[in-house]
């Protein structure tokens, strides 16, 4: 089984719309399939993105899209990020987008990490003074989740009272050995901060958190929960913001724009947002997307590809 094959096996038998959200009905769509963003600007005021697939793929910017991007700005449209990046704060993020070209206000990034930062405060075990033990990066930075944290390690995985998963940057196999182990003789509760299966670079996919959460969840006792698209609260505060920024505005004159259905164009779908799935870089790259969108049931109202299927 290819890398593909295995991810896509993961997001079609645990992201499932029926599954996930039991009380929304899907919205059948036709999926139009467009060449740029731009031939279907009348459809909407803001852009919400995706970084991974949409704007970037690895550290290397698309080509065309600063251009794609900033011509909407110019159009009058407002262009927000919404990332499932959740390793570093936010504004490490956010101050890529500059760099790379694009007329996108930092303020206006939106990551999974910002709705694990706005919902842990208020978990039992912060209110208590408890210790969560944070999976990141090598630089473990947790400034801004404003509860008791340490770097989790295996030294100390035993003692803390729950996890919370930013990222996979230092993870490995051996490391999620020792983590499993010990929640199956003491299971906590998991936060995972990136819902992600994988991300797509240049030639290959990353792991990501979604992946490593699938062996945490079959251990009994352990309570997980996840932040970040396709689940809701990253929505939630996104439009908060977008009505913060733009003014009065209604859900579906926001336009999701990603690369990954099970993601991106399931949780829009789902807050009530126009999506397009843009093909040509991301996680579908290479692949018909009307063959996945049927086998998963999971329709934008929009396939932005140069491609014609």
């Amino acid at each position: 089984m290819s890398d593909f094959e295995r991810n896509w096996d993961i997001y079609l038998n645990h992201y499932r719309p029926d599954v996930l959200f039991p009380e929304v009905k899907q919205p059948q769509k036709a999926s139009q399939l467009v060449s740029s963003l731009l031939d279907i600007a009348d459809e909407f005021d803001v852009l919400l993105l995706d970084g991974f697939g949409v704007l970037n793929v690895g550290a290397e910017t698309i080509e065309g899209m600063p251009e794609i991007i900033n011509g909407l700005v110019e159009q009058g449209k407002s262009a927000f990020v919404l990332t499932n990046g959740a390793t570093f704060p936010v504004a490490k993020n956010a101050a890529r987008y500059p760099k790379w070209g694009y007329s996108i206000s930092p303020d206006n990034v939106i990551s999974s990490r910002s709705a694990v930062e706005h919902a842990v405060p208020s978990h039992p075990l912060s209110t208590r003074g408890k210790t969560w033990g944070v999976i990141g990066s090598p630089d473990y930075d947790a400034s801004t989740l404003k509860v008791k944290s340490i770097h989790l390690t295996e030294e100390n995985v035993d003692v803390v009272d729950g996890i919370i998963f930013l990222g996979t940057m230092e993870w490995t196999s051996e490391k999620q050995a020792w983590l499993l182990e010990s929640l199956s003789k003491r299971p906590r509760p998991v936060l995972i901060g990136n819902p992600d299966v994988c991300a797509p670079l240049m030639s290959a996919f990353t792991v990501e958190p979604g992946t490593y959460v699938l062996d945490i969840k079959a251990i009994d006792g352990v309570d997980v929960h996840f932040f970040g698209k396709p689940f809701q609260l990253c929505y939630a505060l996104s439009f908060n913001k977008i009505l913060e920024v733009v003014g009065n505005i209604t859900p579906d004159r926001v336009l999701m724009v990603g690369d990954t259905l099970h993601t991106d164009i399931l949780g829009g779908n789902t807050f009530g947002m126009k999506t397009a799935l843009m093909a040509d870089y991301g996680f579908l790259r290479g692949r018909n997307p009307y063959e996945f969108i049927e086998e998963s049931g999971i329709a934008p109202d929009f396939v932005v590809s140069h491609r014609t299927f």
